[in-house]
C-alpha cells in the first residue's frame, strides 16, 4: 500500500478511505494484543504523498534511466524577477488534465505537490534520497496539521 503511488494515485477517494479503515482495523488488534500502547501510524494519504515525491525527486535529481518516460519539463522562467522566480529552474510543468480521475493520476497530482513544496521549501536540494524522504516527510506532516 505504501509503495505504489504511481497506481494507487488515481484510484477513487472511496477505495482509498477502505484501504485506511484496513489500517485502522490493524492499529487496533495491535493495541488489544499489545501491552504496550501503539504510536499512531501516519495516514496512508502521507505516506503515498512521500512515496510519490520520492519517485519525482528519482526522475529529476537522479535522472533514472528506468523513469526517463515521466519525466517532466521544467516550467518556463520568467523574463522578469518575481518573488518566487529563484525556485522555478526547479519546478516542472504540470500536465493539463480534462477529467477527474486524469488530475488525481500520479503525473498531474504529484507535479502540483512537487511545485508547492519547491516554492516553500529548499528540500529538494537534498543530496540524498533518504534526506530528501526524511525532510519530505517532517514538511508533509507539518503541512498537516
Amino acid at each position: 500500500m505504501e509503495y505504489a503511488p504511481l497506481t494507487l494515485s488515481s484510484c477513487p477517494l472511496s477505495y482509498l478511505r477502505l484501504l485506511d479503515k484496513v489500517q485502522n482495523g490493524a492499529v487496533r488488534l495491535i493495541q488489544l494484543k499489545s501491552q504496550h500502547p501503539i504510536t499512531v501510524l501516519q495516514p496512508l494519504q502521507t505516506r503515498r504523498n512521500v512515496g510519490g515525491l520520492c519517485v519525482l525527486y528519482k526522475i529529476h535529481k537522479q535522472q533514472c534511466a528506468h523513469l526517463a518516460a515521466l519525466r517532466l519539463p521544467p516550467t518556463r522562467v520568467p523574463a522578469y524577477d518575481t518573488r518566487e522566480s529563484h525556485n522555478m529552474e526547479h519546478q516542472v510543468t504540470v500536465p493539463f488534465a480534462k477529467t477527474e480521475q486524469y488530475l488525481r493520476s500520479f503525473l498531474p497530482h504529484f507535479s502540483r505537490l512537487w511545485n508547492c513544496m519547491v516554492r516553500l521549501t529548499d528540500i529538494h536540494q537534498s543530496t540524498t534520497p533518504h534526506q530528501f524522504e526524511l525532510h519530505i516527510n517532517q514538511w508533509l506532516q507539518n503541512q498537516a496539521i
